[in-house]
């Protein structure tokens, strides 16, 4: 029989140890980080039918300035901001078209004085032979009844009668040519007038519209951010440079879904990256609009929003076409 020297402990048999206290402020950071990502989710979730959250634009009323004419850039006079005047010249420029079209409505007006110069000699002697033929048309007529009175009495051969007759017919032919050509040269001397008149009309108003290629700024305001280099050639209707005039206001996209009310008077607080200030909502217009593209957020759907107007306090110290955000008093700006 073998016999153990020195007895084995029993794996089993553990002695009870104390655990020792567990880093209670990582545990307190764990918790933490795992609360405010709860938070934040819930935020991102739900947090727009609590909070005004909304993005908007810094604008102003924008004017165009373009031609009616293929135009060529001659000379600028303005600087891509530069606060202009209406009425001061910001450009000048040169279409061949116009002056061609200029050139051509001087010939016709000159043609037309020439017609009208013509017709009214034409008319003058007309009306000055009118009176003699009127007369001599009188004076065969009473000389054809003395003749005819005399052949009946068998005074006069009929050779006589028909010399009578025939310069009756002759005198009568006269009288009635003068008289029509005298109605019908002022009648064409009216309309070379009213045509005339029409030329000068249309020339004054090409000239006034053309103004020798200056282009004025129709309105006071801003200069924008393009401008023209010599040189350049635009077609008609395009957009040569923007004039940015009135009150800056913010162009507001409000969020699709909340639960608060949102109305026109509500003050608002509009705020960028260095500025701050204190908006109302002057206007909700009746539009959606899609998010422009800095304001779309990639965990997100493209999406439309409801458009508002407000205006702020101090708008110079907003640039223009900031971006900007918006909310309200209580919101975490």
């Amino acid at each position: 029989m073998v016999k153990s020297l020195r007895k084995r402990p029993r794996p089993d048999a553990l002695k009870t140890e104390q655990r020792k206290a567990t880093n209670r402020t990582g545990r307190l950071v764990y918790l933490f980080m795992l609360g405010a990502l709860a938070l934040a989710g819930v935020n991102f979730l739900f947090g727009d039918l609590v909070f005004l959250r909304a993005d908007g634009l810094v604008l102003r009323d924008k004017t165009t300035v373009s031609t009616t004419y293929l135009a060529r850039v001659e000379s600028v006079d303005v600087e891509p901001g530069q606060m202009v005047s209406a009425g001061s010249p910001i450009l000048h420029v040169q279409s061949s078209e116009i002056l061609e079209r200029l050139a051509e409505l001087s010939s016709k007006k000159a043609s037309l004085t020439a017609q009208a110069a013509e017709f009214k000699m034409r008319a003058a002697k007309a009306t000055s032979l009118l009176p003699l033929a009127k007369k001599r048309e009188s004076e065969s007529a009473k000389m054809l009844e003395k003749v005819g009175d005399l052949s009946g009495r068998n005074v006069l051969t009929l050779a006589q009668y028909g010399d009578a007759l025939r310069a009756r017919f002759d005198a009568r032919q006269s009288f009635v040519e003068i008289e029509a050509q005298e109605r019908a040269l002022k009648g064409e001397l009216e309309a070379i007038d009213s045509a005339r008149d029409d030329a000068d009309k249309a020339l004054d108003r090409l000239r006034d519209h053309y103004a020798d290629g200056v282009v004025q700024a129709p309105v006071d305001g801003a200069i924008g951010t393009s401008v023209p280099s010599r040189g350049d050639v635009y077609r008609p209707g395009e957009t040569i440079l923007e004039i940015y005039s009135g009150k800056a206001y913010v162009l507001a996209y409000l969020p699709r879904r909340y639960l608060f009310g949102v109305k026109v008077g509500t003050e608002v607080k509009v705020k960028s990256g260095r500025h701050k200030a204190t908006g109302v909502i002057s206007d909700i217009l009746p539009v959606t609009a899609a998010l422009p593209n800095e304001f779309q957020n990639s965990f997100k759907p493209r999406d439309r929003n409801q458009l508002a107007r407000i205006t702020f306090d101090n708008p110079t110290s907003f640039p223009l076409h900031e971006k900007v955000s918006i909310g309200l008093d209580y919101d975490l700006f």
